[in-house]
């Protein structure tokens, strides 16, 4: 009897050191860790945003006469977007400019207002014109720069009708 439980004893301390050792090389396994990043330019502030976007008037006393004839429109709507506190590493940053654009022409935006045979056109100073998908690209200076751009209500076709001038642009900026 001695002899067996001295077996069993032999036995089970062969069986806990085969495990122990089996854990073990599995434990000292060599791996590789891969890490990874991006870096960004980061974004300047901007300044004229007032968390809901900022809002372009066009007028609130457009007299449905100023648009009855075909390529009729109103007044520009001068109005800026500054962008400011740009970190020191970005020297440029491109504007692209996107929306619905309008049935009539591709170079204007759609106006989802109740006013009918109307449409946004959208500029910067210089008269480029900003339709969906432009772009336009500027230089940082002193970690700043501001697009001066300008808005008017537009008819292609005249016999505009009486409502609201309504539509968005989204501008999204890409920096270098």
């Amino acid at each position: 009897m001695k002899e067996l439980k001295l077996n069993v004893i032999k036995g089970s301390i062969a069986a806990l050191l085969t495990a122990t050792l089996g854990m073990s090389h599995t434990a000292l396994a060599d791996t590789q860790l891969n890490i990874t990043g991006t870096i960004k330019a980061s974004p300047c502030n901007v300044v004229n945003d007032t968390g809901s976007g900022i809002s372009v008037n066009l007028g609130d006393n457009i007299q449905a006469a100023t648009l009855g004839q075909a390529n009729s429109f109103t007044e520009w709507k001068p109005f800026q977007l500054i962008l400011e506190d740009c970190p020191t590493t970005t020297s440029s940053v491109t504007a692209t400019f996107s929306g619905t654009p309008a049935d009539e022409s591709a170079d204007l935006y759609k106006n989802t207002g109740d006013a009918q045979k109307v449409q946004i056109d959208l500029q910067d100073a210089t008269g480029t014109k900003l339709g969906n998908g432009k772009f336009l690209k500027q230089t940082i200076v002193n970690n700043a720069t501001t697009y001066n751009l300008q808005a008017r209500a537009y008819s292609t076709a005249g016999s505009a009708t009486p409502g609201s001038i309504v539509g968005t642009v989204m501008v999204a900026f890409t920096y270098e």
